[in-house]
């Protein structure tokens, strides 16, 4: 057995959740382990990136390797779901707040190989085949891990005063720690396998995630390098589990030929692999985090894979994660209790928005287009925004319309180009600046945390009744407070630029803003 190792976290986990936060983590200054108990590559389903995860490539420095690495870019999602069979499309280019065109189709065992080995890159120690076999967290919220080598026997113990459950859906802290609450509504099963020769879209559309409806559930059409195609069903459990398992593979087929729109693409075209079943169970656990501990991806909850979400959860709560770690370990002044409360929040959020798209979407085999896109609006946290604009951006993974991200985005360490989508959100565009505002009795402010580079810091946020929240910052509370119902809009940018409060740009966005959030309202 070899001696106990201290460290500042340890990680449970390389997947990409895992790689994210202790990639960042490390790059904060901390001594980072990261426990895997596979050998990479290894495989794993879950292969089409939202577009959102492309900005959290971008924090870890992968995206150059992505574009090296020649995988198929996404441009967008083709449907055929709704009442009519007629195929409808929607291009990422459409979505609000994100920089890129294109996301990517990736193969798991080698995108999580070059996520893991970015890690390494980044100063964590790394070790695979080590699994953990037990864990304990004393009064002081450090952390105690004894692991095992899978190839050698070999055992070890390492300390660390914080303790990441990276595990995925085994969920190894939450699992003893809390209480797994599973969706009643989303207990579905997936059954997939691999093609070659599958006839793609023309053009830039090849790449695109194709989500066709059949009667027993939906499809997804996954086109990936080297001509080989994802394919893969999702049902619900009494449909699957009525066959025996030697007949999953006719059941497969035999779905494929009553799906019109999937059997003229897969006609010419040649299954290359066994068949692969799996539980998609939708669950989330009573709490994601304590003193001592903080669980993300999988580890903390999971979603129906109709949107793709699972890379791009982990790693979003991943860099939500790193962020909060990083401030209660460098900044232990402030409140603890209070930094986990936002993280849980967040990514809570997160987890119900799309979860309750999902429901829709289930629901509506007989709604149409238009009707997913005013329900996404209604989910987007922006009110005044375009319904397909809000569906797009919704199923494109877009984060940084989120109330949170608001609080940040003139601190965080993104490119200028997001960060002026963001503000372009706000431009002032069909707003009659010449009318007179009044300010709603539907906001209060309260104590908040905002990201600044590595670090969470003290905020305030403007908080609506209907949950939408801003930065309650010196230009947004004078907008409020000046919105009287005599001034007008073109007025309240003028106190807010010749008091030297806020440039005029940015004064014309606010207002625009706390329209659109319903904190100021045009007087009738």
């Amino acid at each position: 057995m070899s001696e106990n190792q201290e460290y500042d976290v340890i990680v449970i986990g390389g997947g990409p959740g895992g790689s994210m936060v202790s990639s960042l983590l490390a790059d904060g200054g901390k001594k980072v382990l990261v426990l895997e108990v596979a050998k990479f590559p290894r495989y794993h389903i879950g292969e089409s990136l939202l577009l959102g995860t492309v900005d959290l490539l971008d924090k870890i420095g992968v995206r150059e390797k992505l574009e090296a690495g020649d995988y198929i870019k996404k441009y967008g999602v083709e449907w055929v779901w709704g009442e009519q069979r007629e195929p409808w499309k929607v291009d990422f280019r459409n979505a609000v707040s994100v920089t890129h065109d294109y996301t990517y189709q990736v193969e798991r065992g080698p995108f999580d190989k070059m996520l893991l080995d970015n890690a390494r890159e980044h100063g964590v120690d790394v070790r695979e085949q080590h699994r953990v076999t037990n864990f304990s967290i004393d009064d002081n919220g450090r952390s105690t891990v004894n692991y095992r080598r899978t190839d050698t026997g070999e055992t070890g113990t390492a300390t660390a005063r914080w303790l990441v459950d990276a595990s995925g859906q085994g969920g190894l802290v939450t699992k003893r720690l809390h209480t797994q609450e599973w969706d009643p509504y989303l207990k579905n099963m997936a059954v997939w396998s691999y093609w070659k020769g599958v006839k793609r879209s023309e053009g830039e559309d090849a790449g695109n995630i194709f989500l066709p409806t059949f009667d027993d559930g939906w499809w997804w059409c996954i086109p990936l390098r080297d001509d080989i195609t994802s394919i893969g069903a999702v049902v619900d459990r009494e449909s699957l589990n009525a066959l025996k398992s030697t007949r999953v593979r006719q059941y497969y087929l035999d779905s494929i030929e009553k799906t019109p729109e999937l059997a003229s693409r897969t006609e010419n075209a040649e299954l290359v692999d066994d068949m692969h079943v799996q539980r998609d169970w939708s669950y989330i656990y009573d709490r994601f985090c304590g003193d001592g501990y903080i669980a993300i991806g999988d580890a903390a909850c999971f979603i129906d894979p109709l949107f793709s979400t699972g890379v791009h959860l982990a790693m979003l709560s991943g860099f939500l994660a790193a962020t909060v770690v990083n401030t209660i370990l460098d900044k232990p002044e402030l409140d603890t209790a209070r930094m986990l409360q936002f993280y849980e929040g967040a990514y809570r959020k997160e987890f119900a928005r799309l979860r309750d798209q999902v429901y829709f979407l289930y629901a509506g085999n007989k709604g149409s287009k238009e009707s997913y896109f005013w329900h996404a609006r209604s989910h987007f946290g922006v009110p005044s925004i375009e319904p397909e604009k809000a569906f797009v951006s919704l199923i494109a993974g877009a984060f940084a319309h989120r109330a949170w991200y608001n609080h940040y985005a003139k601190h965080l360490d993104v490119s200028a180009d997001l960060k002026k989508s963001v503000e372009s959100m706000f431009n002032g565009a069909g707003i009659d600046l010449d009318t007179p505002l009044i300010a709603s009795a539907c906001g209060s402010v309260v104590n908040d945390f905002a990201v600044d580079g590595r670090y969470l810091r003290e905020a305030r946020s403007l908080v609506h009744t209907n949950g939408a929240s801003i930065a309650y910052t010196p230009a947004v509370r004078a907008a409020v407070e000046h919105a009287d119902g005599k001034r007008t809009g073109r007025e309240i940018i003028e106190i807010i630029t010749d008091r030297g409060i806020d440039s005029e740009d940015r004064a014309r966005s606010i207002v625009h803003e706390v329209i659109s959030y319903g904190f100021v309202e045009p007087k009738a």
